[in-house]
């Protein structure tokens, strides 16, 4: 296979009606909001990949040209892509595949690698000591960019033997589904970090949780004003112990939360929140998995087992099905909007549906 070339500083009228291979550069470890570091992109009918530089005023991402196009833009394992693109633009692709995604509907890794894939379709070992690159600093070196430019070029090369396996399968619509799902997924808006998802936070009982998720919602709030990682706010070690040591008042916080803490800074939130703190009878618990009756038990058990005998007929991941969290809150209260009952999925659960 010939060796791809790149471009970089480039930026084309617009792109032939073929899809386009996308990928991107960021980091989200040194702030709350990811810094979009660099876009790739690439069509099967071109000699190189397009680089742009988000952080160059004179090379900027033809962001209308991608998000108009009328074919697929392909991406693998493509959510963090979508959701920097939704947060520089506010839109995504009018149409849009993942290679993950279709890797995963026609045999059993459901989360399949970039690697994997083109080892698979390519036999092509990648070499990915870049990955962790400083891609924030400039210049980017000629590895970095020869990198960024080989994972959009052999994703256009593996797209359409891709799309000819599941052709071969029927399954191109279920891809189509799926990733028209992810979309719609991007585009909803996330819940805020909840006090729960804290290490330990299992450890927390009665108003020790209340705590948490007040310290929890402040270091939020900090956390994307300044935009810094919520560990340079406050780690949540430091929550947990300060929850458990149930300071009820203000005051009795300044005994277990330093002086010079960064909390501090959001002062007249605290002082509020805490406030309403001692009026609070009703404690947050952590969310669990619905309790399930004999009967609603028994129903489980049989729609976990045709999952996986499906799954296995169908030589993919039981999980790319429904997973069993979903099955259980099905089971526990019937949803005429659940995935059992949509798109591909419906005919494979027909019979047992109540």
């Amino acid at each position: 296979m010939k060796k791809q070339y790149y471009t970089f500083g480039e930026n084309p009228a617009g792109f032939s009606p073929r899809f386009i291979s996308y990928d991107s550069e960021f980091v989200r470890e040194k702030s709350y909001i990811p810094k979009l570091a660099l876009i790739q992109l690439h069509q099967s009918d071109a000699q190189s990949a397009q680089l742009y530089d988000p952080l160059s005023e004179d090379n900027t991402p033809p962001w209308s040209s991608i998000l108009e196009h009328q074919a697929p833009i392909v991406m693998h394992s493509g959510s963090q892509d979508l959701e920097l693109m939704h947060l520089v633009t506010g839109q995504l692709p009018r149409s849009y595949r993942d290679t993950q995604l279709g890797f995963a509907l026609i045999q059993p890794e459901q989360f399949a690698s970039y690697a994997t894939l083109i080892k698979h379709y390519l036999g092509i070992s990648l070499n990915k000591e870049h990955t962790r690159s400083n891609w924030l600093k400039r210049p980017l070196t000629p590895a970095q960019l020869s990198y960024a430019a080989d994972d959009v070029y052999y994703l256009s090369q593996v797209y359409p033997l891709l799309c000819a396996d599941l052709q071969r399968l029927g399954r191109l619509e279920w891809w189509q589904e799926e990733c028209e799902r992810l979309l719609k997924q991007t585009t909803n808006n996330k819940s805020a970090y909840q006090w729960h998802r804290l290490s330990n936070a299992s450890q927390l009982k009665g108003i020790e949780t209340a705590i948490a998720d007040i310290l929890v919602g402040i270091r939020e709030q900090l956390a994307a004003k300044q935009d810094l990682p919520r560990r340079h706010i406050a780690h949540d070690k430091l929550i947990i112990t300060i929850a458990k040591a149930r300071p009820i008042t203000i005051e009795a916080l300044a005994d277990v939360l330093p002086a010079n803490h960064i909390l501090w800074t959001a002062l007249a939130e605290l002082t509020q929140r805490f406030a309403k703190l001692a009026k609070q009878t009703a404690y947050p618990t952590i969310p669990r998995a619905p309790r399930l009756s004999y009967q609603a038990h028994k129903y489980y058990r049989s729609l976990l087992k045709h999952t996986q005998q499906c799954a296995k007929t169908l030589n993919i991941a039981a999980d790319m099905l429904i997973t069993a969290k979903q099955l259980k809150q099905y089971c526990a209260q019937p949803d005429a909007d659940s995935l059992l009952t949509k798109g591909w999925r419906a005919p494979l659960y027909a019979n047992l549906l109540k």
